[in-house]
């Protein structure tokens, strides 16, 4: 269960070397924090242009565009010695006025944490820093087990069920029946987390999904020689494993076929499958390994037959070399199986990178920004356009801002790509923003969405208002964005058929399946004869929602205080503030109550008007000893659902 690629703690180590660079002190900014403006830097139109944005108040490690066309970033202690005890921080951005308009804070460091996108567009985050190499006993950097979503309609961030253990690096991506896996990551005690969980959205919690097919098991900080690591042990039975040895943030992607690949960084490729939790070989790519490198899921067609391509493109070496690589290789499932794609190489980029962001633009063509030619050294500011249907690569104009380790990139409705962040060294980030506007917003007349579009469900239909509906040869849809170091486990584009035209829509295919576009927001654009796209709208593409009376118990879940925990306070009467959370995917929440042992039950306080996703309640307790906390919620039908935690109070005097 070994990992062949250089080290993060090794590669940490490289990146704090890095502070002797002329960037000095705390959270520097290299550009002054009220400008706002943009800045067209000169370049070929065809090939796009650059103009600078604002300064960022926190660096942008984990991005993700919401559906309101805002942008949450994430970064919690940022990567900095001086905030590794807080505040932890994340910030709504709105980029259509330049302006941070939010400031968050979380009670955990969510540094270095998991993040994508959920289908009712709230933003699911998980694991994230235990404790920093430097503050740790072992000098390990370890993982925290928290997990927050944020609330895409009221813009906040609230703290949800806990997973099994720690993940400091973990993967996460979006599941065709909405459920959100969990891959890898450092424990608590700095040790490779081997388990797969799963997130279920309605009823905001995790459960561990075991190899069908084999026996691995993984036992907590099994490493570590601190009191309480090496227990417990999961899996180590027949029929259930857990799963193999995979990098820190694998490159997981889900395929048309419903398997997740395994695209990377290490040589070996694995599917696996959601339904048995079978993780099956799948070959080797060409390349050694492709540390930090680029993966990406090629454009698909909304077809039955598509079985998709993915490509690969720079990275670092195996051991304990560090020159990045300009190698690209294709994976093509469509010339082989759902299970062994073809791999062969294709045409090397001009340059050679590693953490570079890839963006799938809305005219299919694979956009990479930013990276060095080293370990964090050596800024590649030249980006590269890869077309898939010739498999050639292009040039495009110099970006201005050098975009290091912990940089990330989105796109947005307008068609510009934001480009932000990165960290030089563990005492510095990189605070301005800069915009890439691409070629086709300087190529002609865009055609337009005039409305909202009527969305069908899976293998329907989707009419999109348009007056241009004569000029409009392609539709594309692209899913909203959530990256977190350099990749995005959802990124996806599919081209949607044109199926009929009036004067004022189009019609077009509604993706076949959730395979193929898993549930969740996607923007969509129409595009002209000359490949121009409109401004996107966007839009939701889910699973028809079921009928039928409600009959089944809503979720309740106890946050804090946790199971067996020890409350001291004054014999005069123990303060005991709990919070929990309450969902129910029918009939929705009525309300929730609290009560302590056998006392009558009291209506708790719900986090706004109809939304008992989060709610808090305190009373008093009077007599020492062990006593229980029970919730109990009710859904508009009059289900019930109760869940109680022990707990015991001391007197502090």
């Amino acid at each position: 269960m070994s990992d062949n690629n250089l080290s993060r703690r090794d590669f940490l180590k490289l990146l704090g070397a890095g502070a002797a660079m002329a960037f000095v002190g705390k959270y520097v900014n290299l550009m002054d924090p009220n400008q706002t403006s943009l800045i067209p830097k000169a370049s070929a139109l065809s090939s796009g242009s650059w103009s600078l944005g604002p300064n960022l108040s926190f660096p942008a490690i984990h991005m993700a565009l919401v559906k309101s066309g805002k942008v949450v970033y994430v970064a919690g202690s940022g990567y900095h010695a001086a905030t590794q005890s807080g505040p932890f921080t994340g910030t709504l951005f709105d980029p259509a006025t330049n302006t941070e308009v939010k400031q968050m804070t979380f009670t955990d460091d969510v540094f270095c944490c998991g993040f994508n996108q959920l289908e009712n567009g709230n933003i699911l985050v998980t694991g994230g820093t235990k404790d920093y190499d430097t503050s740790q006993p072992e000098g390990k950097w370890t993982g925290a087990n928290c997990a927050y979503e944020f609330d895409a309609n009221t813009e906040e961030f609230y703290k949800v069920t806990s997973m099994a253990h720690g993940r400091w690096y973990p993967t996460q991506i979006t599941l065709p029946d909405n459920k959100t896996a969990v891959f890898s990551g450092l424990d608590e005690f700095g040790d490779r987390n081997y388990l797969v969980e799963i997130y279920n959205p309605i009823f905001k919690n995790f459960s561990i999904k075991y190899d069908s097919g084999s026996s691995l098991q993984y036992c907590v900080g099994s490493t570590s020689a601190l009191p309480g690591a090496g227990t417990p042990c999961y899996g180590g039975v027949a029929g259930k494993g857990v799963s193999p040895g995979i990098a820190l943030y694998p490159h997981m992607i889900l395929m048309p076929s419903g398997l997740l690949f395994r695209a990377g960084p290490e040589s070996t490729l694995f599917t696996w499958n959601p339904t048995n939790g079978r993780w099956l070989n799948a070959g080797s790519m060409n390349s050694t390994a492709r540390g930090y490198g680029t993966s990406v899921l090629l454009p698909l067609s909304n077809t039955a037959a598509e079985r998709g391509k993915i490509l690969l493109a720079g990275g670092m070496p195996s051991g304990a070399e560090t020159q990045a690589k300009n190698s690209a290789e294709i994976l093509d499932f469509n010339a082989g199986t759902d299970q062994n794609p073809t791999i062969n190489y294709t045409a090397s980029m001009t340059y050679a990178r590693v953490y570079a962001n890839p963006i799938i633009l809305p005219n299919g063509k694979i956009a990479i920004f930013g990276g060095t030619t080293n370990p964090n050294t050596n800024p590649q500011l030249i980006p590269e356009m890869f077309d898939p249907l010739t498999n050639t690569w292009s040039v495009l104009p110099t970006a201005t801002v050098p975009r290091w380790y912990h940089s990330s990139a989105l796109l947005l409705p307008d068609g510009r790509v934001m480009v932000a962040s990165g960290t030089p060294s563990r005492y510095v980030y990189e605070p301005r923003v800069e915009y890439f506007s691409p070629g086709y917003l300087f190529d002609g007349p865009r055609p337009t969405i005039s409305g909202t579009p009527t969305v069908g469900t899976y293998g329907g239909t989707i009419v999109i208002p348009t007056p241009d509906e004569s000029t409009i040869t392609s539709v594309s849809l692209v899913r909203i964005a959530s990256i977190t170091h350099h990749f995005d486990n959802d990124m996806r584009m599919i081209w949607l058929q044109i199926q009929s035209s009036t004067s004022s829509s189009v019609t077009v295919s509604a993706p076949l399946n959730a395979n193929l576009a898993p549930p969740g927001y996607y923007m969509i654009h129409v595009l002209n004869s000359t490949g121009i796209p409109s401004i996107a709208k966007i839009i939701k593409i889910s699973n028809p929602v079921s009928g039928g009376p409600d009959t089944t118990a809503p979720y309740v879940g106890i946050l804090t205080p946790s199971a067996r925990a020890v409350i001291v306070g004054p014999s005069s009467g123990v303060t005991v503030n709990v919070t929990g959370t309450a969902f129910d995917s029918q009939s929705g929440i009525q309300d929730v109550k609290v009560a302590f042992d056998s006392g009558a039950p009291t209506t708790a306080i719900q986090r706004s008007l109809g939304d008992w996703s989060a709610w808090s309640f305190s009373g008093t307790i009077n007599t020492l000893g062990p006593h229980t906390i029970k919730a109990i919620a009710t859904d508009n039908q009059g289900n019930k659902a109760t869940t109680s935690v022990p707990i015991t109070i001391f007197f502090s005097g």
